[in-house]
């Protein structure tokens, strides 16, 4: 939606690469064609900005916007897991609050929902994680953040981008404690992130109603970022994710035209430009993007840039 961002994603995939970024590795790009995207079982509760993690092998989304009538939009608490080897989806407990535009991560099996927008509109520094079936808070956010993109390295949590500030924050899982690290060098909301290649992307997103197509890569080991490759398309409210040794970006919005995208590009280990792959079946927006095996889903969102058109329907595409 204009005005408000979107999370993204959790990407926890990490492999080795030179520091010096993808086009000074002498991998060779994967050739693992996509077989198509196929619909599976819409959600229980139709939604979009929200964020998609793999939990325990099952795909998991956490609150988001709704429609609770014509013109009308509301948030929900609501949470839902998917399992790909019964094709069905199941309510998990509830958030402690509803939250739109919040940010999932998973990491040493522990599951977090970290910031978004309150049910007021208000960005918030709330992180809960979920212990048997309860959530529990932990220690806040340094500061409110919603519409960035969390990822998941080396045991922490790292929250990427967002508003109102767009900056990096780790998170200690173990100490239970937030510090804030070197920020990227563009502030982007509504921005996607991954970890790829053992180091943080930034992809593409926007700021202050200007749309990206610019990446940027953080190196954990020197704590520092630097420009990474241009996406083909600019895009923002969308989702990506790490597999067959590619980053691969879906759906987004723009606004001139207003537009929800359907188009996917994907990045391979060793090579610095993006292609188009199989797009969408129709244009989304507002929606996560999850690899679980040789899988990506891309569950709900919203068919309407800069608006919420919710059905729940959810896709699947197959590397291999």
């Amino acid at each position: 939606m204009r005005g408000v961002a979107v999370v993204l994603l959790l990407v926890t995939t990490a492999c080795t690469a030179s520091s010096e970024g993808p086009s000074s590795t002498a991998a060779s790009a994967a050739t693992s064609v996509p077989t198509g995207w196929v619909e599976i079982a819409p959600m229980k509760v139709a939604r979009s900005e929200h964020p998609g993690v793999m939990f325990e092998g099952q795909l998991v989304v956490a609150g988001g916007f709704i429609e609770v009538g014509v013109g009308r939009t509301g948030v929900t608490d609501s949470v839902e897991a998917y399992d790909p080897s019964t094709g069905a989806w199941r309510d998990l407990s509830r958030l402690p609050a509803p939250v739109h535009h919040g940010m999932a991560a998973v990491v040493s099996d522990r599951l977090f929902v970290i910031g978004g927008y309150s049910e007021a509109g208000d960005p918030v520094n709330t992180v809960w994680e979920l212990v048997d079936d309860d959530w529990i808070a932990r220690s806040p956010l340094p500061g409110p953040v919603a519409a960035g993109a969390a990822v998941a390295l080396d045991n922490s949590i790292y929250v990427v981008g967002g508003t109102p500030r767009g900056g990096l924050y780790r998170y200690d899982i173990v100490g239970d404690a937030w510090s804030e690290v070197a920020a990227p060098n563009r502030q982007r909301e509504h921005v996607a992130a991954a970890v790829f290649d053992g180091e943080i992307w930034a992809i593409a997103g926007r700021w202050q109603g200007e749309i990206l197509t610019t990446t940027e890569i953080y190196d954990p080991g020197s704590e520092t970022w630097r420009p990474g490759p241009m996406l083909n398309e600019a895009r923002s409210g969308f989702g990506a994710a790490v597999i067959d040794g590619a980053i691969v970006v879906a759906g987004g919005e723009v606004f001139e035209p207003e537009e929800a995208l359907a188009t996917v590009e994907r990045l391979d280990s060793g090579t610095d430009g993006w292609s188009f792959i199989e797009p969408l079946p129709h244009g989304l927006h507002g929606n996560p993007l999850v690899a679980i095996g040789a899988e990506v889903y891309l569950p709900g969102g919203s068919t309407r840039a800069a608006d919420i058109e919710n059905d729940g329907r959810s896709y699947r595409l197959t590397f291999g």
